[in-house]
């Protein structure tokens, strides 16, 4: 008759449940670095996202800030030999309102400018946006201008304070709005 080895408490095949066991912990060990590994995945994905987003809204801002400098220039800056050229510039970077009530004014000004022979030469001294999202800003511009005339000819220097309201529009940033507030 042949008898077995058995350990003390053992049956036959229990070295089965021993390896089974190891098996089951190993499947946990690899279903929680998956779901780890899963979890960082997604994190640096919106990370990237959270990121780009930020960079987007940087150059937005930049951009507004860069447009409404330039329209705060080409305003003050003019001369009563070039008016229709230069207000064509502040047309072309217009939009809304402020488009149609400076095309609606340009004519009266045109007389005011070349009967008074004026020049205005301006010089952005700060900008900066204080509020924008990705279609509209608002961007504080003071411009410095030395204004010269039939009264005045040597020129008086002005300081401008200008609250620009700008828009996107097909890629561009356009001025709908334009105050003087200081």
């Amino acid at each position: 008759m042949t008898t077995s080895t058995l350990l003390p408490g053992k049956t036959a095949g229990d070295g089965d449940n021993h390896d089974h066991g190891f098996g089951r912990k190993r499947l946990v060990a690899v279903w929680a670095l998956s779901v780890l590994l899963l979890i960082a995945l997604v994190g640096a994905m919106l990370a990237i996202f959270a990121i780009r987003r930020q960079t987007t809204s940087d150059e937005d801002r930049a951009a507004a800030m860069q447009a409404a400098r330039q329209l705060a220039l080409d305003f003050t800056t003019y001369d009563y030999k070039t008016w229709d050229a230069d207000s064509k510039r502040v047309l072309d970077d217009a939009t809304g309102q402020f488009k149609e009530e400076f095309a609606a004014g340009s004519n009266s000004v045109k007389t005011e400018v070349v009967t008074n022979q004026a020049t205005s030469k301006g010089d952005v001294k700060e900008a900066a946006v204080v509020s924008n999202d990705k279609d509209s800003a608002q961007v504080l511009v003071i411009v410095n201008a030395v204004v010269t005339n039939t009264a005045s000819k040597d020129g008086v220097e002005r300081r401008y304070r200008v609250k620009l309201d700008m828009v996107r529009e097909k890629d561009r940033w356009l001025t709908a709005d334009f105050q003087v507030v200081g």
